[in-house]
């Protein structure tokens, strides 16, 4: 069991380098930092397990984001009336890690499609002087090992990523295991039970408290379910194919942000420009890295994204488009650990953070871009024209300028001064 004890100083994220015929993977050290006030508290969760300090990984005094909600207020009430001593656990969707923390003593394992949501838990880990375990944390694409006897689900906003994840957790549930979903009740519908009592088995909720409700399903080892086909479709005019697994953005079509950027594409992207650095920032399925890689087939193409399932999207849009470009695929939570050599950045930033509006994503990665260009370099975003994302990028840009745009959207394009 490889356990890091005390605060850790740093965590790692990977960076897959992707050819025509390999895939190898090294890790790089990022450090452990976050964005807080220095001079803000660190509110503190009290629950039947004790008192924790619990943040979100980019926390501020401002926003309406907390690491907890009456979701998680619930599963920790009912597991605080657990009988066994030590129940083996799995955590699913725990997003800023505030089960995990509080069922330490447990030592749950943590099955989470975000690597954002693994450096919330470390850092709250830290906070409380708590110790990592490495083996504890299961990403999205990868299968947990052995039974559970209790499985706490945070449901998640999509439906798709849901049936994804009770297909797969299947194989590991027992005739005992008890099935738990949690959910704040406007964000909890009736198709999200009907999954649970369609691939899980007899299912009943409970009474609404603090808003929230909990999903208690029991397995049925006679139900059949195989986990969903990843969709794909191709983007027009061209050869690409783009493949895309569970709640991957722009699932069933090419999105219409998306589709702006791609009629607005920089003309500084092209065969001519020779073996460019191209980065696409939460790259999503690879859309707009794969064009890059169609323009210019000489360029380095780096698709970011801290969803594993978006990098598995992207890494197969990749393979069945034929591209025969350099690929790094990274997941980390933006760029501002990598070295500055992108001559291109290209963006669609989500501004959603779970179920809640936070513009703070897209300036964290305006931020990442502005440090990350090569001189000369240029960062093209597209975005909902109520976002006003000119003047975001004014911020940390010299210039910013309009590209095209239609009635929903706008493409912007920034440089700085010296770049």
């Amino acid at each position: 069991m490889k356990t890091v004890a005390g605060p850790p100083a740093a965590v790692f994220f990977r960076i897959f380098f992707l050819s025509t015929d390999t895939l190898s993977v090294r890790d790089f050290t990022q450090p452990m930092t976050n964005e807080s006030n220095s001079t803000s508290v660190t509110p503190v969760f009290s629950c039947p397990f004790g008192e924790f300090k619990l943040q979100t990984r980019h926390f501020h005094p401002k926003s309406p984001l907390q690491a907890w909600n009456a979701a998680d207020e619930m599963l920790l009430k009912h597991c605080a009336d657990q009988t066994d001593a030590q129940p083996r656990v799995l955590l699913i969707n725990d997003a800023a890690g505030a089960l995990a923390t509080c069922l330490h003593q447990w030592q749950p394992h943590s099955w989470n499609d975000s690597y954002c949501s693994r450096l919330a838990l470390l850092q709250n880990l830290q906070r409380n002087g708590l110790p990592f375990d490495e083996s504890t944390w299961i990403v999205s694409t990868e299968q947990p090992q052995g039974k559970y006897d209790l499985v706490l689900i945070k449901v998640p906003k999509t439906l798709s990523l849901l049936e994804y994840q009770l297909c797969r957790l299947r194989p590991h549930l027992h005739a005992d295991t008890q099935i738990i979903g949690a959910a704040m009740v406007k964000h909890l519908s009736t198709s999200m039970i009907q999954c649970f009592e369609r691939l899980i088995g007899p299912t009943r909720t409970s009474r609404a408290e603090k808003k929230a409700r909990r999903i208690h399903a029991r397995f049925d080892a006679a139900l059949k379910g195989a986990a969903p086909e990843p969709i794909q479709y191709g983007i027009e005019n061209t050869p690409l194919q783009l493949i895309n697994y569970a709640s991957v953005f722009s699932q069933q079509k090419l999105d219409i942000g998306t589709r702006i950027l791609l009629e607005n594409f920089p003309a500084s992207c092209n065969e001519s420009q020779g073996q460019q650095h191209i980065v696409d920032l939460g790259c999503g399925n690879g859309a707009l890295g794969c064009y890059a890689a169609w323009k210019n087939p000489q360029a380095q193409i780096s698709m970011v994204d801290e969803s594993y399932l978006a990098l598995k999207s992207a890494q197969q849009s990749i393979a069945a488009s034929g591209l025969k470009n350099t690929f790094n695929l990274i997941n980390a939570d933006g760029l501002n650990h990598l070295p500055a050599t992108a001559d291109l950045i290209l963006c669609n930033p989500p501004f959603h953070a779970g179920t809640h509006v936070d513009d703070n994503i897209a300036n964290r990665m305006f931020r990442d871009a502005r440090s990350q260009l090569a001189p000369g370099g240029e960062f093209v975003v597209v975005g909902n024209r109520h976002l006003d994302y000119h003047d975001h990028l004014k911020r940390y840009f010299d210039q910013v300028t309009l590209v095209g745009s239609n009635k929903k959207f706008v493409v912007l394009s920034a440089r700085t001064k010296g770049h």
